[in-house]
C-alpha cells in the first residue's frame, strides 16, 4: 500500500461519520440522490468496460493496455463493422447472468427516491422488484412524463438500457450529441445538482457528464463556494499515486464533491453504517385489536396520545403498519401533533405502510411485507395485539397467541436488531411478548430495570416516559459518534 493510499484513507476515517450523517439526514428528507457506477455491476460479475470491448478491440488488433480511450476504441468498431454490430457485442455480455449482491438491497431500501446510473443492466430495477419497492425507469428524454415523486422511485439510466439498444451510449459519436439527444434528461439532472445532495457509487466521472453539468451550473449561477455538498464512495486498490490526490481535490474545490476512499472489503461496513444513520431515532409502532372493552379502548386512546406526543417531543420519528383500529390512533394523533407543530413534510415524521389484510398472502408474503414495514427502524413498540384471523385457529390456551401477525413484526423485530419494547400491561400479544421478553431478560438488558413498569402500570403517561427513558438510553449507546 502506498503512503498516498494511506493518506486517502485517513482523511476518509477523521470525515467518513460526519459525511454519512449528512447523507442520511439528506435521505431522510428525502433530498438525496443516489448515482450508481459501474464499479456496482463488477461486484455482479459483470463485465468492466476494459472487457466489454476486448472482442472489438481483438477485431481490430488494437492492445487495450495501450488504448485507455474506450469510447473511441467503441467508435473504431462502429465506423468499421456498424453500431448494430457492437450493440450485439455488449448485448450478448451485459445480459449474461449477474448477480444481485445485499449491497443493492440496502442501496435501494435506504429511501432515495431518485437513483441515477450510467450502468446498461437492470440490477437496480430488479433490486428495487425484490424488495417491493414501485419504480419508474427512464432511459430517454420521452420517458421524462412518467416521472413520479409519490410511492415510487424514478431510476435514470443515462447511458441507455440493455433491453433497448437504440438508448445505448457507447461511443464518441454518441457521447458528442449526447447534450442535443438527451437536452431534457441533463435539465434534470442539473435540477436535482442543485437542490439535491447526490451520493455517488462506483463512479469513476470519466464520462464528464456530471462534472459538466455542475460546470454549467457554476457558470449560470456565478457560484464560487456555495455548491451543495456531494459524496463519492472511491474504492483504493493500495496503488494510488499523487494524481488520485490531485484528481480528488480537483472535485472538491470546482465541483463540491467530497470523496471517501475505502477498501473494498469495507464497503459493506459503510453501508451498514449508513444505515444505522438513516435507522436513528425511527421507531415502529406495533399492535392491532378487532373488539375490546369500552375501558380497553379508552386505555389505548389515551395511551396512543401518550406516546405519539412525548417521543415527537424527543425528536423520534413513527412508523407504522396502520394495525387495525389501533392505527387510526397512532395516525390521528401523529398528523395532530404534526399540523399543531406546523411541520409541512409529515412523511419525515410519519411513515404509513399499511399492511394488505384484503389480501389471501401466504406467511412468506407477509413477512416479506411486514420486513418492508420495519426495515429503517431503530425500535419497535408492541402494544395490545388481538386478531380476530388468529382466534378463529383456536383459542390461546390452544394456539399460545393472540395476533400471529404482531408476533410475526416482533420475531422480524429481533432479527433486524431493534430495541425491543413489549408494553405487556395492555394484554393480549403485547402479553405474549412481554413474558417472552422478561424471561430472556438478560438478552434485553435496557429493560431490566423498567420491565416491571411495562409490564404492570395503567398510567399512559408514566409508560410514555418509560418507554422514551429507555430509547434515550440505549441510543446514546448505538448512536455512531
Amino acid at each position: 500500500m502506498t503512503k498516498i493510499t494511506e493518506t486517502l484513507l485517513k482523511n476518509t476515517k477523521a470525515i467518513l461519520p460526519t459525511a454519512l450523517n449528512n447523507i442520511a439526514r439528506r435521505i431522510i428528507d428525502n433530498e438525496c440522490s443516489l448515482f450508481v457506477g459501474a464499479g456496482m455491476s463488477l461486484n455482479s460479475n459483470l463485465p468492466s468496460w476494459h472487457q466489454l470491448l476486448k472482442p472489438c478491440a481483438e477485431d481490430l488488433g488494437i492492445k487495450l493496455e495501450s488504448n485507455p480511450d474506450l469510447l473511441a476504441l467503441a467508435q473504431y468498431y462502429a465506423n468499421r463493422r456498424s453500431d448494430s454490430e457492437l450493440k450485439r457485442i455488449v448485448n450478448e455480455q451485459i445480459n449474461s447472468l449477474a448477480k444481485i449482491t445485499p449491497l443493492h438491497s440496502a442501496l435501494v431500501n435506504a429511501g432515495f427516491k431518485s437513483i441515477w446510473t450510467t450502468n446498461y443492466d437492470q440490477l437496480i430495477e430488479q433490486s428495487l422488484h425484490l424488495n417491493n419497492i414501485a419504480y419508474n425507469t427512464i432511459t430517454s428524454d420521452y420517458d421524462l412524463a412518467t416521472v413520479s415523486y409519490e410511492g415510487h422511485v424514478n431510476v435514470y439510466k443515462i447511458n441507455g438500457d440493455i433491453s433497448k439498444r437504440d438508448t445505448l451510449v457507447l461511443t464518441q459519436r454518441d457521447m458528442e450529441r449526447y447534450g442535443k439527444t438527451h437536452q431534457l434528461l441533463l435539465t434534470f439532472l442539473k435540477k436535482e445538482l442543485v437542490s439535491n445532495t447526490f451520493f455517488f457509487v462506483g463512479y469513476s466521472f470519466l464520462d464528464r457528464i456530471v462534472l459538466n453539468c455542475l460546470c454549467d451550473i457554476r457558470e449560470y449561477l456565478g457560484l464560487t463556494n456555495s455548491f451543495t455538498t456531494h459524496y463519492a464512495l472511491m474504492i483504493v486498490n493500495g496503488k494510488e499515486n499523487p494524481q488520485t490526490s490531485y484528481f480528488a481535490e480537483d472535485l472538491k474545490q470546482r465541483y463540491g464533491i467530497e470523496c471517501l476512499f475505502i477498501k473494498k472489503e469495507d464497503f459493506p461496513t459503510i453501508i451498514d453504517a449508513l444505515w444505522k444513520f438513516i435507522r436513528n431515532k425511527k421507531v415502529f409502532i406495533s399492535g392491532a385489536y378487532y373488539s375490546m372493552s369500552e375501558e380497553e379502548e379508552h386505555f389505548a386512546d389515551n395511551l396512543s396520545y401518550s406516546i405519539v406526543n412525548k417521543l415527537y417531543d424527543n425528536q423520534y420519528r413513527i412508523s407504522t403498519g396502520i394495525g387495525k383500529r389501533l392505527g387510526a390512533f397512532i395516525t390521528g394523533y401523529a398528523n395532530q401533533y404534526l399540523i399543531t407543530k406546523g411541520k409541512i413534510n409529515t412523511s419525515k415524521f410519519l411513515s404509513m405502510r399499511p399492511f394488505p389484510f384484503h389480501l389471501n398472502l401466504d406467511t412468506q408474503k407477509q413477512r416479506e411485507y411486514r420486513t418492508i414495514m420495519e426495515y429503517d427502524c431503530e425500535a419497535a413498540i408492541f402494544m395490545f395485539g388481538r386478531s380476530e384471523s388468529t382466534e378463529k385457529e383456536g383459542t390461546f390456551s390452544e394456539t399460545g397467541h393472540y395476533s400471529r401477525g404482531v408476533y410475526q413484526e416482533y420475531t422480524i423485530a429481533k432479527e433486524l436488531n431493534h430495541i425491543i419494547i413489549p408494553i405487556g400491561s395492555t394484554g393480549y400479544e403485547a402479553k405474549v411478548i412481554w413474558n417472552e421478553v422478561k424471561n430472556r431478560i438478560n438478552e434485553y438488558p435496557y429493560l431490566s430495570k423498567k420491565i416491571d413498569i411495562l409490564g404492570s402500570s395503567k398510567d399512559p403517561e408514566l409508560l410514555a416516559k418509560t418507554i422514551v427513558s429507555i430509547l434515550n438510553e440505549i441510543s446514546k449507546q448505538r448512536r455512531i459518534k
